[in-house]
């Protein structure tokens, strides 16, 4: 599918994420369905002269905090996001760090956290990085880019294989594979682990213009997902250098903390360069 085709497709609940700050449209009536083309603009399935593997997922970077009253808008914009174009083609990382944070153990900060949210340059929130494009954004403009970035074919394969836990030691370890179609590829391998359904303290938006926030401004029980728990690759990814055709394997492995729940745990595995940005990012349940 051509990526005007796509657009007739696709932009209709683009141009209702726009509108997400009217106070006017229901939280739930802002996104329509969208039927994902299975190519972008190189191609479809395949990529036209043997190159591509079709579908691209769409990595959104979302630097929030547990007292950061407006952050909860960002995770509406992202679980709409998700509902319009597919779980497993939107995957949101919650970056907990820096400023309006709870430390562990009562929050969810955490020093990795903390190291790319400085790195980025972070200094206000909510804001998210759609497929690593170089550029800080607020929410509502993270429709577009997705739109943008997921109608690319992908020239990257990303599996995770062979999940194991040894429940005594708590010690995940796993298989990731990664393979290039004709027209190889550079960059770097990243592997993060999230939770999700982690019950927490979290600052609210003003229940005078969102009703369906707490009076209180807060919410101790507030479900908090995509939470980034730990990179088990190098801090930046480790090197990935894939001739044309080629695939590379690499087994990683990690002792989970006590506190952290495996059935709610996933491996992000993400795919980048400087140039490109995300190439490809897949998400796998631990369990």
């Amino acid at each position: 599918m051509t990526f005007s085709k796509y657009i007739k497709y696709a932009l209709p609940a683009i141009f209702l994420l726009t509108l997400c700050a009217c106070d006017e449209i229901d939280e739930q009536d802002r996104f329509q369905k969208v039927e994902i083309a299975s190519g972008g603009e190189s191609g479809g399935e395949g990529g036209g002269e043997g190159t591509g593997f079709g579908v691209k997922n769409v990595l959104i970077e979302d630097f929030t905090g547990q007292r950061c009253i407006n952050c909860p808008l960002a995770t509406n914009t992202i679980s709409t996001l998700q509902a319009s174009f597919g779980h497993d083609r939107v995957i949101p990382v919650a970056i907990h760090g820096g400023d309006l944070t709870l430390a562990a153990p009562t929050g969810l900060a955490n020093e990795i956290g903390n190291t790319y949210t400085a790195e980025r340059g972070v200094s206000s929130k909510p804001k998210g990085e759609v497929d690593r494009t170089g550029q800080l954004l607020d929410q509502e403009k993270w429709g577009t880019t997705v739109l943008e970035r997921i109608a690319i074919t992908a020239h990257v394969k990303l599996d995770v294989e062979n999940i194991a836990l040894d429940a005594d030691k708590r010690e995940l370890s796993f298989n990731v594979n990664a393979a290039a179609d004709l027209t190889g590829a550079q960059g770097l391998l990243q592997v993060w682990l999230t939770e999700s359904h982690i019950h927490k303290y979290q600052a609210t938006p003003d229940h005078n213009r969102y009703p369906q926030y707490p009076a209180s401004g807060y919410d101790l029980n507030y479900e908090h997902n995509h939470v980034l728990r730990a990179c088990v690759s190098a801090k930046d990814g480790d090197a990935l250098a894939l001739a044309a055709g080629g695939s590379d394997t690499r087994t990683y492995k990690y002792i989970l903390d006590a506190d952290w729940v495996a059935d709610n745990m996933s491996v992000v595995v993400i795919a980048y360069n400087a140039a490109q940005g995300v190439l490809q990012v897949i998400e796998q349940p631990v369990q």
